[in-house]
């Protein structure tokens, strides 16, 4: 098989010595054989949201650390994860007999060693051992050893007497201590714990009850937790080779992929540290006088200003500003940081992403398939990399990942980095709140500007908007119109059809007024099923006659596809001579007179019924622009008098008859100027206009000559 190039690691509190050395063991071994690591670092509950990011067809294989866990069904859990989604080799870091294939680090002779150093070196003969749960497997395995190395001394072990199941730290050891000060347990000369974290809560409960350490009873405890050094008294324990531990498990993970066997390329062994509490004497050690830093983020005035934050853009800025806290100047350039969201993370709860988005310095952003887990630049180094993935989570509101990279570094993390993860997650979570208030108050305001079921703005917001509607008219230099269009017969669909169908049906007539304007034109609802609309159009061309036709020849299409009844458009124009006598006290009022107009030009049943044939001529016309049209030759294709055809002909489309044959000669004339390369003269005839009337009506139409329309202008 070929050889593994990238592995991922899934682990819980990195921060704590034993996982942080296991880690360091592996990437040690990892690195020498060229081989990318993605760390995945679920440092509390309910942030397995992060393990979909996680595509296992781009693992060769996956290294499980289960005691990194506070909880055991929480890593329970994700084990039955792996079970159920990785189909890659899994080396488990555990004693428990699983599926996967699992390796540990056995205690069992180091604690006897602790056990005999009490026996030999202190002469201790009366030893009790505190241990942890009495059906978990690594309590009975460093138990094992306590029992060792008494039946070695011949002292006989007792289980009710020489031994002590812990269930809840404090609680067990409080009540141990209790029983030692009150007579009702016999005070031994020693105590063997098997967890630093006993030991020293079982100090601190025997000084309570002025028991003394080392005086009284002496002390020992397993593991070289952060804190031993530094408690008093200092704590005698045993540091175990966590490193060799993580070298055997990145070894055995490559035996699985490639079916080769390798020995890890340093071998080490735990040491026994002999401190105060053990009564012997104190040996310097820079651990004593080494500490992590203040891990209170909060108190950094910076990240004042990262909630101060209100754009995305903003706070990825500030947040760049903030690595110095925890990127390593004597690694530079060998780390990397960056933060990816996930698509929809301002969205309460998480859902599925096909992108991420990759935050930048500058406040930019670019996306990349979330099946890559890194973006395109954290996926360029040649040489082996450690990259860890951390949740970035406020409780189940999971936002995306921060991403820290290490070039051939195998250090522990800086004790900064999982607390400004935690920081950025308070953060984002403020400004997502943030967000979502404004928003909320935009709503509100909408909901007293525009109309709640169709979007259109309320008539009464055409006096706030009236001077920016005559600035925009006067710089296109064009005249202005209003338009009201009034839906006839509306009452009646709502007693056959009920309010949905005539409230679906006012949604799709704005849709269609929203679609039909440009960015020029304001709607407004100026009634149940009244619209007005504002726009301007050039001096000489009636645009809104084409905007009406357009509207009920859309609205009418609507309808027939629904096979609804169709319900006629009535409209209403004021003109421009009209508009600017106008003042902002008398705009509502004309605006009520227009859509009152458009009420009152209801089209007859009578002149209905000639509906089907008007729109065929007028197709006709536009159709064939060449042929010499009248009116009168038009009212007898209809058989009908010219008064009336003009009467009907007007009502129905809006504009004359004779103004659809100027203009469909006219839009004939366009089609050739841009198209042929006629002469000015051919085009005229085949228009059937003389020279000179073409060049002033083409003129009068669109606002420039035949020539400057074909030269582009």
């Amino acid at each position: 098989m070929t050889e593994p190039s990238r592995i991922g690691i899934i682990t819980g509190k990195i921060s704590q010595n034993a996982n942080a050395e296991q880690l360091s063991g592996i990437l040690k071994e990892a690195f020498a054989r060229n081989i990318h690591v993605e760390i995945f670092v679920l440092q509390e509950e309910k942030q397995e949201h992060l393990l979909n990011a996680i595509q296992f067809s781009l693992l060769d294989g996956v290294i499980f650390l289960p005691y990194s866990f506070d909880s055991k069904e929480y890593s329970d859990n994700l084990e039955q994860f792996l079970v159920e989604h990785c189909t890659k080799p899994v080396v488990r870091i555990g004693i428990e007999k699983t599926s996967f294939t699992q390796i540990w680090y056995s205690a069992n002779k180091e604690i006897a060693e602790i056990t005999r150093h009490l026996i030999q070196v202190h002469h201790c003969r009366q030893l009790l051992c505190l241990t942890e749960q009495e059906q978990d497997p690594v309590s009975f395995e460093r138990l094992s050893g306590f029992r060792e190395a008494l039946a070695e001394a011949g002292i006989p072990c007792r289980e009710q007497e020489n031994i002590i199941y812990g269930d809840f730290y404090l609680f067990t050891v409080q009540k141990l201590a209790q029983e030692f000060a009150n007579g009702t347990r016999t005070l031994p000369e020693a105590i063997v714990c098997t967890d630093d974290l006993l030991a020293i809560a079982l100090c601190d409960a025997l000084r309570s009850y002025q028991i003394s350490v080392p005086e009284n009873v002496l002390v020992t405890g397993y593991e070289n937790t952060f804190g031993t050094a530094m408690h008093s008294p200092s704590v005698t324990t045993y540091a175990p080779a966590w490193e060799q531990l993580g070298r055997r498990a990145l070894c055995r993970l490559y035996k699985l992929i490639t079916g080769k066997k390798i020995s890890p390329l340093k071998r080490e062994k735990g040491s026994f540290i002999r401190r105060h509490s053990c009564g012997c004497p104190e040996k310097f050690s820079p651990e004593m006088y080494s500490f992590y830093p203040e891990q209170n983020m909060m108190e950094h005035s910076l990240f004042t200003e990262l909630l101060s934050c209100n754009s995305l853009e903003k706070f990825s800025i500030m947040m760049y500003q903030l690595n110095y806290l925890f990127l390593q100047p004597d690694h530079y350039p060998d780390e990397r940081y960056c933060l990816c969201l996930h698509e929809n993370w301002s969205q309460k709860k998480f859902s599925h992403t096909n992108h991420m988005l990759r935050l930048y310095e500058h406040g930019g952003y670019a996306l990349f398939p979330a099946e890559q887990m890194l973006p395109p630049d954290f996926q360029d180094s040649e040489q082996p990399t450690a990259t860890f993935f951390c949740p970035v989570q406020f409780q189940e509101n999971y936002f995306g990942y921060a991403l820290l990279q290490y070039t051939g570094i195998t250090e522990k993390l800086h004790p900064y980095y999982l607390p400004f993860c935690q920081e950025i997650s308070h953060a984002l979570e403020f400004l997502r709140i943030r967000n979502e208030l404004e928003s909320l108050a935009y709503h509100d305001y909408l909901s007293g500007v525009r109309d709640t079921l169709t979007g259109l703005y309320h008539l009464n917001q055409l006096p706030e908007m009236w001077q920016e509607y005559l600035a925009r008219v006067n710089f296109r230099k064009q005249k202005a119109f209003w338009l009201a269009l009034n839906i006839s017969g509306i009452d009646q669909l709502e007693e056959t059809q009920g309010s949905l169908a005539k409230d679906k049906l006012l949604v799709a007539f704005a849709e269609l007024l929203q679609n039909v304007c440009s960015e020029q034109e304001n709607c407004f609802r100026a009634g149940d099923h009244t619209f007005l609309i504002l726009g301007s159009e050039p001096e000489a061309a009636p645009y809104h006659t084409i905007m009406v036709q357009f509207i009920r020849e859309r609205f009418e299409t609507y309808q027939y596809h629904r096979k609804q009844m169709l319900l006629p458009v009535q409209a209403a124009v004021l003109t421009d001579e009209e508009i600017q006598l106008l003042t902002e006290d008398t705009l509502i009022t004309a605006a009520s007179s227009l859509v009152a107009r458009s009420k009152a030009n209801q089209i007859l049943y009578a002149d209905r019924l000639h509906d089907k044939a008007l729109k065929k001529l007028r197709q006709q016309i536009y159709q064939m622009p060449e042929k010499e049209w009248s009116v009168k030759l038009c009212s007898q294709q209809l058989n009908i008098s010219i008064s009336y055809f003009c009467k009907i002909y007007f009502k129905t489309f809006g504009v004359t008859c004779a103004y659809d044959i100027r203009r469909s000669k006219m839009e004939h004339g366009k089609y050739l100027l841009l198209h042929t390369s006629d002469t000015i003269q051919e085009i005229c005839r085949k228009c059937g206009y003389e020279y000179s009337h073409f060049m002033r009506t083409f003129r009068k139409f669109y606002q420039m000559t035949p020539t400057e329309y074909r030269r582009g202008k």
